[in-house]
């Protein structure tokens, strides 16, 4: 847990930074910036759409201990 907060830490203070300087390469334009905040955005996305079901997983693993529900 501590690990995650700190990288979510880390992240909370390198990312306005990063922005400030896409904005500046950009020459005060923030159209770079929001690029930049789409690109994270998709690879968010694509890595929700990687990840398992651990439900799925257990039910299959083991049926048996899944009560029925109705």
């Amino acid at each position: 847990m501590g690990v995650v907060n700190l990288e979510m830490q880390l992240a909370g203070s390198i990312a306005p930074l990063t922005i400030g300087f896409v904005i500046g390469a950009f020459d005060g334009s923030f159209n770079g910036a929001v690029w930049l905040l789409v690109s994270f955005g998709v690879v968010c996305f694509i890595a929700f759409l990687t990840l398992n079901s651990v439900i799925e997983n257990f039910m299959t693993e083991h049926p048996q201990t899944i009560p029925a529900v109705k």
